[in-house]
């Protein structure tokens, strides 16, 4: 009797499992995230979407990324990554959390018709993510294809615009200054000639003061050459008998650069000026010098 006792207890424990698994997969099978394939959010330059799925309550899945890349003097390139996805369901839908770049970010999320929102905790900067399937999501890659291949096609255009435009702008500049309230010196980069292919000469006044009440003032001016591509700046003098380098980055225009400078260990900013700001300058600084 015992043993056919245990026998229904057994049968009994069977049913209700088999009852809680075939639960489980009816509600999970009614949830909207395991309806579609992906949800993508994309414009002309970038396309993510979410794979995901729910299963009693707890969301898994990964985040897609892709997006053109065109750096100054560059080819244009797709960059892809991928961040895995972890969540819960919530009483307004979702709660997702993606770490990038080793930054934890967590989104509210919740399914409106078929499509998904999408929004960070901090920030009120919904996007709305379409549901897909394969061969949907597909047909956005290759549109992001397509873009990536229109960018490289025009990529050498848009380049050459650029030094042009770039080159037209630093031989015209009257010169570039580096100028502090309290600095005790003071730096005039002038360009006498810069080539579309890169080659650049000119000179650097070196204006300091002395510390001398006799002379407390002093400038030197040392002859550059060197190269540019409107994005770094290599430049090459003499200082004491030896030749120094000077290494440097444009601020994306020729109205200003960063410069390395022999006698810091800092790059210093130097700015374009006008003929009449620079004597402005030029003569305050003698006469600070002078005090």
């Amino acid at each position: 009797m015992r043993s056919i006792k245990y026998w229904h207890i057994a049968v009994l424990v069977v049913v209700l499992i088999s009852i809680w698994w075939i639960s489980t997969k009816v509600a999970d099978s009614k949830d909207p995230l395991n309806k579609t394939d992906a949800y993508v959010y994309g414009d002309e330059s970038a396309l993510y979407w979410f794979e995901l799925k729910s299963r009693n309550g707890k969301v898994e899945g990964k985040l897609y990324q892709q997006e053109i890349i065109e750096e100054i003097g560059g080819v244009p390139f797709l960059e892809e990554r991928t961040y895995p996805v972890t969540g819960k369901l919530t009483d307004n839908g979702y709660e997702l959390t993606v770490t990038i770049d080793g930054e934890v970010i967590t989104y509210d999320s919740w399914i409106s018709g078929k499509d998904l929102y999408v929004q960070t905790h901090e920030k009120n900067n919904r996007l709305l993510f379409k549901a897909v399937n394969k061969e949907e999501l597909d047909d956005y890659i290759v549109a992001l294809q397509d873009n990536l291949e229109n960018a490289i096609y025009h990529a050498e255009k848009k380049e050459q615009d650029r030094l042009r435009e770039f080159f037209s702008a630093f031989n015209h500049a009257y010169g570039y200054l580096y100028s502090e309230e309290d600095a005790s010196f003071q730096l005039f980069l002038k360009v006498d000639e810069a080539l579309l292919e890169g080659e650049v000469t000119g000179s650097l006044l070196v204006m300091e003061e002395t510390g001398n009440e006799s002379d407390p003032y002093q400038e030197t001016t040392y002859e550059l050459n060197g190269i540019t591509d409107g994005v770094i700046l290599e430049l090459y003098t003499t200082v004491d008998g030896k030749s120094t380098k000077l290494e440097g980055d444009f601020h994306e225009s020729a109205a200003s650069f960063e410069l390395s400078f022999w006698e810091t260990d800092k790059k210093l900013l130097f700015q374009v000026v006008t003929e009449e700001e620079f004597n402005q300058k030029y003569e305050e600084f003698k006469l600070e010098a002078a005090r």
